[in-house]
This record gives structure tokens, sequence and C-alpha cells, in this order.
């Protein structure tokens, strides 16, 4: 796959207010982002800066120290933190983003996630939910949540698929020290990435949406089946909409 990767910016480039995604929803309290670095520039058209931080990230994946602990609260929700329980099936098919999607809707990475959508209901606001590229891990909690209070599924495919364009400046962010060449990946290890990795595809939140609504109850009932309080609920509920 040929990916033209642009020059790392010193700033978040996958950032956004999810009440963009809704009418309904309370600005100034979700944030969504790619991996904040040290030194960024502060974004001027969100608030910010967050007092609450839910990374997704597995340890090694970023600094010992968070570069946002000196300003709010960082909670560590490592979702793919054990999440191997069908590798060796994964390895043996062609690489499907909505599956991999999918199981993370189960055991410890679930969990994780509805430690997510508790820091989303309760811990000071703004929160900001991050991964690494904001795309995946963060997708999945946020669609997680917008459903949770009712955002139309259009809309929540929507505000997942907007990160797709951003894809090549967070590659550039993003990418581990020693794969580039002049600070940029180079077309070998690009080449051997799943094309899934580096585009939004609508299907793969589909099949995430599709997982919740079979369930018994919706979405709520695989919150109630994951641990997830109704008090939540209706505390995520009254401080996201409006």
């Amino acid at each position: 796959m040929s990916v033209e990767i642009p020059a790392a910016r010193p700033h978040l480039v996958n950032l956004r207010d999810v009440a963009s995604a809704s009418a309904a929803l309370r600005p100034g309290v979700l944030l969504r982002s790619d991996a904040p670095h040290a030194g960024d520039e502060p974004p001027r058209d969100v608030a910010w800066p967050p007092r609450t931080v839910v990374d997704l990230r597995d340890a090694g994946e970023g600094d010992a120290a968070h570069p946002l602990a000196d300003v709010a609260r960082v909670v560590s929700l490592p979702v793919l933190d054990g999440a191997t329980r069908n590798a060796e099936a994964r390895d043996a098919v062609p690489f499907d983003l909505a599956r991999l999607y999918v199981e993370l809707l189960d055991g410890v990475a679930a969990r994780h996630l509805v430690d997510g959508v508790r820091a989303v209901a309760a811990d000071d606001a703004p929160v900001l939910v991050h991964c690494t590229a904001g795309k995946d891990r963060t997708g999945i909690l946020v669609a997680i949540v917008l459903t949770l209070v009712g955002v139309e599924r259009a809309a929540v495919v929507t505000d997942y698929v907007r990160t797709d364009p951003h894809m090549p400046q967070v590659v550039a962010r993003a990418w581990p020290a020693g794969s580039t060449t002049a600070g940029r990946p180079s077309e070998h290890v690009l080449a051997a990435l799943p094309p899934e990795l580096l585009t939004a595809p609508p299907h793969a939140i589909e099949a995430v949406l599709d997982h919740l609504d079979a369930h018994e109850g919706g979405a709520a009932g695989w919150f109630a089946a994951q641990g997830g309080e109704p008090e939540v609920l209706s505390a995520l509920r009254s401080r996201l909409v409006r």
C-alpha cells in the first residue's frame, strides 16, 4: 500500500470535541484524540487542557510520564493488554479490523472499556480519551458512549470516519523511533501493514454497533453484562446530553 506521509506536526492532529457528532450533545465535556506528545502546542478550538485523561494504550506505547499528567488526572486503561485470546486464529486468516474490534467487546478489554465509560460519566471534565492514533480503541469507546446516550447510529459512524483523512499525519507523529527515514515511515514498513490499520473504514465501527444492538437489552444490556451500573448510565446521559 502506498501512503504519502507528511512531516510530523507539533500538535494533536486527530483531536475533536465529541459533541460535534450530534447537536444533542453538550460541548466541552468529552474530547477524543491521537496520543499527546511532550511539547505539543495547545489546541485553540476545543476546551483545553482536559482535567481527566483516559489513556487506552498499553504499557510501553508512550512515555513513562504522561505529557498531560501535570494538568490532568490520567486514567490508564490498557485495552489491548492480554487481548490475545484468538491470536493464533487471527494469524491464520487475513487481517480483519472489524473482527478485532468485536473481540475487544468481551473479557478484560471490555472491562477496561466499561471503566472508560465510568470515567467519562463521573470524572472531572473535560475528559480526553485517546490511544495512539485516536482511531481504534478510542473509536470503540466513543462509539459505546455515544450509543449509550442515544446518538443515532449514522452519527456514530460519521464521527468514527472523520479520523480517516487525518491518518497520514497520525502515522507521522506516532511511528516508533528507528522505523523512519528522515522522520517518516519507510515504504517497506508501511507496505507490510494491513491497509485497514491506516484507514477508518465504516464497516469496522458498524460491526461494533451490530454487536451492541444484538445483545439482549442492546448497548445498555451489554454494559450491564460487563459490570456496568445503571447509575453510571444515568450520570453519563445527564453529563453529555443537553
